[in-house]
Formats: structure tokens, C-alpha cells, sequence
């Protein structure tokens, strides 16, 4: 059995076994959350979006999912809720000044990648997954959760713009969160769409009012509509055939002229052939008197 150059095969490659799932690292997936735009799956650059979901993502890629919505293969899944730019924040984010510091250090710094790009203006603590941040999607603030429970307020620490609890966005949930999330966004948008439908009965109960105020009703408006154009119409009938009446009447007097013309031109040729008639004559005569002479 040796000294063939054979090898002994070991049981994993005779045996055939499950495979076991290939589970992500916790914290690769929470830098890419962090790092990542949902949608394209780029690094995340200013200026940055949120939608209700929490989800982080470039304002381009939003911008170029809605004009081809196939232009990214899992758009639909991850951003079906979004159908304008209405549905998502634009965020004003605190840059972290240890990063300007990063480019003047020394590139073989362990730590720099672990750097994040933005930090929380007020507990300054680094937008990087390890503390839970939130933004105010009336203003686009983002903040750290601690800091809004420091300093608790109805107004934005930030910008001083007023905001309610529910305006409070979690950015990237946890899953148990994820589901809560997107029924209170649910909630969120049946809700605008009620007040815009309400905002559309009030223009026209506004526009009802001023024309009963105004003393006519829509059909009255429509009839004395119908009436104006009738007037217009009639007017400019009798325009026409006052037109017609004064372009007809020149015909006779240019008739007159043309006989008076025809006249004037045979008393011309009447005349004309008269004097032929007498130079003639006073020819003949001087001949007769030269040879009467002679």
C-alpha cells in the first residue's frame, strides 16, 4: 500500500456533510450600515438622505433610482416607499474634525480607518454604530439619542426648529425595530395624504364661496359665460357685413368711370384723326398753289 505516491483521503472527502451557513461578521455589517448607501452600495457621500425607514443613503442615488427604478437590481425591495424625493430628509450632518486630522497624520495609523465621518454636535460622540443616532425629519438634524435625552426640548438643539416625539427618526433600527417602523410610517403617509385631500376640499369650498358671494352661482357663471360668447359672436357678424356692405358699394362709381374713360378716349381718337384730316388737306393745297406760281 505505500511507496505509490498515493495519498490517504480523509473522511470529509469521502463523507458528504451540510454545510454550514457563512455567517457575516456583526461588525462588518454594522460599518457598512454606517458607511454604505443602502441603494448603491457606495460609500456615502454629502449630501446624504434618510428615509422613514432609518436608512442612510447618497441623494443621487435616490434621485437616479427615481427617474429608472431598475437601475439598481434590489431598489424596489429596499426603497418601494420611496416614490419622490418628498419621502426622503436631506441631512445636516456635524463633520468629525478627526478625519481632516487623519489626511495630516501618518498613513500606517491602526485606528484611522475606524474613524467616522461624522460625529454628534452636541455629546460629540462619532456617528459610527456604536451610539444609537437620530434625526428630526422637520429640519434634518442628526443627533446622538443621548443627547436629545440631556436636553430634552420641543425645539431642535440645533437649529431651534419645533418638532414632535414622532418626528424622531431612529437611523439604521435595530430588526425588532424595522416592523414598528414601518407601520408608524404608514401611519405617516396616510395621514399627509388626508391633509392634502382635506387642503383640495377647502380650495374648493373657498372658490364656492366667493362666487356665491359674489352673487352668481356656477351655472349662472356658465350661462352668462355662454351669453358673452353669443354677444361676441353677433358683434362681430355685424362687423362683417358692414365690412361687406361698404367694400360692395365703390362697384357703381368704377363702372362710371371705366364709360367716362371710353368717352373721353373716343373724343381723344375723334379729334386726333380730324387734324390728321386738316394737315392733309393744307399738303394738297400747297402743292396746287406752287405750280399755280410756276
Amino acid at each position: 500500500m505505500g511507496c505509490d505516491g498515493g495519498s490517504i483521503p480523509k473522511r470529509d472527502e469521502l463523507v458528504k456533510q451540510k454545510q454550514k451557513k457563512v455567517r457575516m461578521d456583526p461588525n462588518m455589517l454594522s460599518k457598512e450600515r454606517w458607511t454604505m448607501c443602502a441603494l448603491s452600495k457606495r460609500p456615502l457621500a454629502v449630501p446624504i438622505a434618510a428615509c422613514g425607514l432609518g436608512r442612510l443613503y447618497n441623494r443621487d442615488a435616490v434621485i437616479e433610482f427615481l427617474l429608472d427604478r431598475s437601475v439598481y437590481g434590489d431598489g424596489d425591495v429596499i426603497c418601494s416607499h420611496i416614490k419622490s424625493l418628498k419621502d426622503v430628509v436631506a441631512l445636516k450632518l456635524e463633520p468629525n474634525p478627526a478625519v481632516s486630522e487623519k489626511h495630516s497624520s501618518s498613513p500606517g495609523h491602526a485606528d484611522q480607518e475606524l474613524l467616522a465621518q461624522f460625529i454628534c454636535p452636541v455629546t460629540r460622540k462619532e456617528m459610527n454604530g456604536k451610539q444609537r443616532f437620530v434625526f428630526i425629519d422637520t429640519c434634518g438634524c442628526v443627533l446622538s439619542e443621548l443627547a436629545l435625552k440631556e436636553v430634552p426640548s420641543q425645539t431642535c438643539v440645533q437649529c431651534g426648529k419645533a418638532f414632535e416625539q414622532d418626528n424622531v427618526i431612529v437611523i439604521n433600527p435595530k430588526p425588532e425595530e424595522h416592523e414598528i417602523m414601518k407601520a408608524n410610517l404608514a401611519i405617516k403617509q396616510a395621514r399627509k395624504e388626508a391633509e392634502k385631500d382635506k387642503k383640495k376640499k377647502d380650495k374648493a369650498a373657498k372658490k364656492e364661496a366667493k362666487r356665491e358671494a359674489n352673487g352668481s352661482s356656477p351655472k349662472e357663471s356658465s350661462s352668462s359665460g355662454s351669453k358673452r360668447k353669443l354677444d361676441t359672436a353677433s358683434e362681430q357678424d355685424h362687423h362683417k357685413k358692414t365690412k361687406t356692405s361698404t367694400t360692395t358699394l365703390p362697384i357703381a362709381p368704377a363702372s362710371a368711370t371705366h364709360a367716362l374713360t371710353a368717352a373721353v378716349a373716343a373724343k381723344v381718337a375723334e379729334q386726333m384723326a380730324a387734324n390728321a384730316n386738316r394737315h392733309k388737306s393744307l399738303a394738297i393745297q400747297s402743292l396746287y398753289s406752287s405750280k399755280t406760281k410756276a
